[in-house]
């Protein structure tokens, strides 16, 4: 590791995973900001899953504390904020994992309890994180905040219309706060992964009916993806990288596909 990230204090907000063979995006980028010299501070509902993450990173040499907060009730995204930067005695990087497309489905299908849960869990849950993430940021003469959209956001269509929409508000919020507080010296820019092999994309897209197994998606990844293979939670984790550290200090409200280039040929992306 080159220390790309020495000296900086990070929250991963949503850096837990169920257990699985797969590794999931938010303990990805955790692992990959702490070999890099970050401290961490690992955010996730469930206090195992966070506490797992946190030691794995300090198997590995790293620091790391874990918080726990539920980003659907917005006391807790204040709280867990406060408590981050007391713990790290300040915060440079934000990174916002959380997301989910549960009780999604077709315009038509979508109940308005679904449609709601699934905006404030992705959407207002990173607004406020991010909003009280802002005036840390500022002490520290800035920093940057690193959103996790979805290709989805930009390619819509099937069983995820509440999703799909939601992360298209994630990219418009990023736009906003990169707008906003870059006279700060804050930088915000959008991670839009697709095809990556984590649990939550094995769980969304089962749910579907896009893909069964892993095989299936991975044959779906051969038709689908120009790259024509899935990509790993280590692809999202380099782009955060990128984005956390000083080597993007000119780069804000930018959106970052991962995606193999699926985006490149999105008139044939297969929605179902």
């Amino acid at each position: 590791m080159t220390g790309r990230m020495l000296g900086k204090k990070a929250v991963v907000v949503g850096a837990g995973q169920p257990e699985h063979d797969a590794l999931g995006n938010g303990r990805a980028i955790s692992l990959l900001l702490a070999r890099e010299g970050a401290e961490i501070v690992a955010v996730d509902r469930e206090a195992e899953r966070a506490e797992a993450t946190v030691k794995q990173i300090e198997s590995e040499g790293g620091t790391a504390h874990a918080l726990v907060a539920d980003i659907l009730e917005p006391d807790d995204c204040d709280r867990l904020v406060n408590d981050a930067a007391e713990i790290l005695g300040g915060i440079d990087a934000v990174v916002n994992v959380v997301g989910g497309s549960y009780g999604d489905a077709d315009p038509l299908h979508l109940t308005p309890t679904d449609w709601q849960f699934i905006h404030d869990l992705n959407l207002r849950g990173t607004w406020l994180i991010s909003r009280a993430a802002v005036p840390h940021l500022e002490q520290r003469g800035g920093g940057a905040i690193t959103n996790i959209s979805s290709v989805g956001s930009r390619a819509p269509g099937g069983n995820f219309f509440g999703y799909s929409i939601a992360k298209a508000g994630v990219n418009a919020l990023t736009h906003f706060l990169a707008v906003e507080y870059a006279s700060l010296g804050i930088r915000c820019n959008v991670v839009l992964p697709s095809f990556i092999l984590t649990p939550h994309s094995f769980e969304g897209l089962v749910r579907g009916g896009i893909a069964e197994d892993e095989d299936a998606i991975k044959e779906l990844a051969k038709r689908s993806v120009p790259l024509g293979r899935p990509g790993s939670a280590w692809d999202v984790a380099n782009a955060v990288l990128f984005l956390s550290s000083d080597e993007s200090s000119f780069i804000t409200g930018l959106e970052v596909p991962v995606d193999g280039g699926t985006l490149q040929i999105v008139g044939r992306y297969q929605a179902r």
